[in-house]
């Protein structure tokens, strides 16, 4: 089976830099990483680009226009470009601990999606990190001080979700994923059309992903326990609201009679009136990471 990795990212090299470093030193090696590119300037793509040579595995590099947080668009050009049978997505601010593609490797199954979490590196341990090489022992170490109080939770929460569905009872877009850290057999994204590119500005892309699964029929379950993972401190951007629900997508996310098969998606068809929305309508400017 092949395996390939989706990276997204915006206006981050050393964290790009870091989170490929680290999947260099996955026990199960990958086929192939596809880096998805969100409009960053040409100073921060020549300094992502120049360390693609040393890594032990292929990447292509694939980019759009800087037309504000377009992230379902960033996500579907990576998957347009990726060969793989079996993706991985991760955002760029992600460090995959060595076991964690194995992980994901041997509990792939046709008609579900894994859904995996990630643990916080601060902010000190971040800076100091990316000064460092990349090694097992460095993983380990920022896991061990990193703040995972919140994934057993995250994980009870998503079994009982499992459950709330089986009996009819759970929100439409529960269990739910995290799009910096999921994977999924590039057939069942295919079945759906992808991630919707009528989301733009930040927020609910991922939940309307999950969603349109869940209408399709196919399943999830939590890998949160056996693939480890570490999400890179940053700052907020400004321009990412406070509470999801100013989010520009909100309105959109809560329509109803939702479609499986989006329209604006990995191909896009005919579109109606009622499922146009032009990009930017309602937009807000920034560029983080959907779930971070």
């Amino acid at each position: 089976m092949k395996t390939t990795v989706i990276v997204t990212v915006y206006n981050r090299p050393a964290m790009l830099v870091a989170c490929l470093r680290a999947l260099a030193l996955s026990t199960k090696r990958v086929d192939e990483v596809v880096v998805s590119d969100d409009g960053s300037t040409a100073d921060n793509v020549s300094r992502m680009q120049s360390a693609f040579p040393e890594l032990p595995f292929p990447v292509r590099f694939v980019s759009q226009e800087d037309r504000g947080y377009r992230l379902s668009a960033a996500r579907n050009n990576a998957l347009r470009q990726a060969t793989g049978e079996y993706i991985i997505s991760l955002d760029c601010d992600i460090l995959l601990m060595p076991n964690a593609v194995m992980a994901h490797v041997r509990a792939a199954r046709r008609g579900w999606f894994l859904a995996a979490n990630r643990a916080f590196v601060g902010a000190v341990e971040t800076e100091s990190a990316l000064q460092q090489a990349m090694h097992p022992r460095l993983l380990e170490v920022l896991w061990e001080d990193a703040d995972r109080r919140h994934l057993c939770r995250a994980h009870c929460q998503f079994q009982r979700n499992m459950w709330l569905r089986r009996l009819g009872l759970a929100k439409r877009h529960k269990p739910k994923i995290l799009g910096c850290h999921f994977s999924i057999f590039r057939e069942d994204i295919e079945r759906i059309n992808g991630f919707d590119e009528a989301y733009v500005g930040w927020g609910f892309e991922d939940d309307d992903f999950a969603m349109r699964l869940h209408k399709a029929g196919v399943r999830g379950r939590s890998l949160i326990p056996e693939a480890r993972a570490l999400h890179l401190w940053h700052p907020s951007l400004a321009s990412r609201p406070a509470d999801p629900v100013a989010s520009p997508n909100l309105a959109y996310f809560k329509r109803r009679d939702v479609s499986a098969f989006c329209v604006q998606g990995l191909k896009v068809g005919r579109q109606t009136a009622d499922d146009r929305r032009q990009p930017g309508e309602g937009g807000c400017r920034t560029k983080e990471g959907a779930g971070i």
